[in-house]
């Protein structure tokens, strides 16, 4: 009785250790700007492997006149329902953007904060940067969503 006991707390142990799946296509849709109008989506191209994780994020600068950006996502590691990356911006002298992310409990949506960047705290493609950068306070969520 007590093997059966240690066994089934085992493999239940087992399972809440697995890694969130983060695999998959993730859309960041930009803020409203001051016009009302939204900017191109960044979108998250993730490749989980266990507690690794690779892929591209694509951006489009000026949405009606610039060719995507597609940047290699580098470093990425799962733990539980958290993702961290980062990415190289910029062309010229690339700054390294830290991704952070946790997963929502149904699975369909991560809550970023980037830090540095272009234009940090939002970085890459990221709200936040540009004049936001100028505040004191705690660079502002992004939030991805799966695509279906």
């Amino acid at each position: 009785m007590k093997i059966a006991m240690t066994v089934c707390l085992i493999a239940g142990l087992a399972t809440a250790a697995q890694p969130a799946n983060f695999s998959g296509k993730w859309v960041i849709q930009p803020p409203a700007g001051r016009g009302g109008g939204r900017g191109a989506p960044t979108v998250l191209m993730l490749n989980q492997a266990g507690a690794d994780v690779t892929g591209t994020i694509t951006v489009r600068i000026d949405p009606g006149t610039s060719s995507p950006l597609n940047t290699e996502v580098m470093g990425g590691k799962v733990d539980g329902d958290k993702i961290t990356f980062y990415v190289w911006t910029g062309t010229d002298q690339p700054v390294k953007a830290l991704y952070s992310g946790t997963m929502s409990a149904t699975g369909d949506e991560i809550s970023f904060t980037v830090t540095g960047g272009r234009g940090a705290p939002g970085g890459f493609g990221g709200p936040g940067g540009g004049r936001a950068a100028q505040s004191n306070g705690p660079p502002p969520p992004m939030v991805a969503k799966r695509a279906k």
